[in-house]
């Protein structure tokens, strides 16, 4: 049971979302000879304040 966890700096919109949703389900199914019913995805869209690189806040 394949979980896939993608987490975001900022937002996509709900298209995006199932577009990529999508297309990893059926690299998934391709690849790996996984279900696309036991496939589960999850987002967390994580705010710029909230997320740093190379020591700088990404909305810096």
């Amino acid at each position: 049971m394949p979980y896939v966890n993608i987490k975001l700096a900022g937002s996509i919109t709900r298209e995006q979302k199932a577009q990529v949703v999508k297309e990893i389900t059926e690299t998934l199914q391709r690849v790996a000879n996984k279900p696309a019913s036991y496939t589960y995805i999850t987002f967390e869209e994580i705010k710029y304040e909230d997320w740093a690189i190379a020591g700088k806040l990404l909305d810096e």
